[in-house]
């Protein structure tokens, strides 16, 4: 048996070296699915809360001005920067106010329909492009594509 063991190891000695290959491939896509993934949810969370905080500055002032808001929403985004403009608007919706729905930016964004506001509340919706700023479509080649798609956050405040 000893002389077969030289033409066994002759025989597997690119196999090791293709299945490290293997590993690699999939250990790099995995990599960067994590890495977008892992950004587009921190820039969800702080979307959300530049919403939130818009939506109780709004809540604040009767009538709220949608210029002042747009002022607080690129405070808060600015570290990714983004800003209100092309890829991005924000909606205000105030019932009581002159123009009761104001919108901000050139991107399209449709407030939600539900729930209905009360004379005493606000809403702010602000609406991202997920093809602008600090998102990296890495994995378009492998079917995961943020082409044409958008964050659309809202949040309702009860005016002071």
């Amino acid at each position: 048996m000893a002389p077969h063991r030289p033409f066994r190891a002759a025989r597997r000695s690119g196999v090791s070296t293709f299945e490290s290959v293997l590993v690699l491939v999939v250990l790099v896509i995995a990599s960067f699915a994590a890495f977008q993934f892992g950004l587009a949810l921190i820039v969800k969370q702080t979307v959300s809360h530049a919403a939130t905080v818009a939506a109780r500055e709004a809540a604040k002032v009767s009538p709220a001005d949608a210029d002042e808001l747009v002022c607080v929403v690129n405070r808060i985004l600015q570290e990714y920067r983004l800003e209100i403009g092309d890829d991005m608007s924000l909606v205000l919706e105030d019932p009581t106010a002159a123009i009761p729905i104001e919108q901000r930016g050139t991107l399209p964004c449709v407030p939600p329909a539900t729930p209905v506001l009360d004379l005493d509340e606000v809403r702010v919706t602000v609406c991202l492009s997920l093809t602008s700023g600090p998102f990296v479509n890495i994995l378009k080649f492998y079917g995961i594509d943020y082409t044409g798609r958008t964050f659309e956050i809202s949040s309702v405040a009860t005016k002071e």
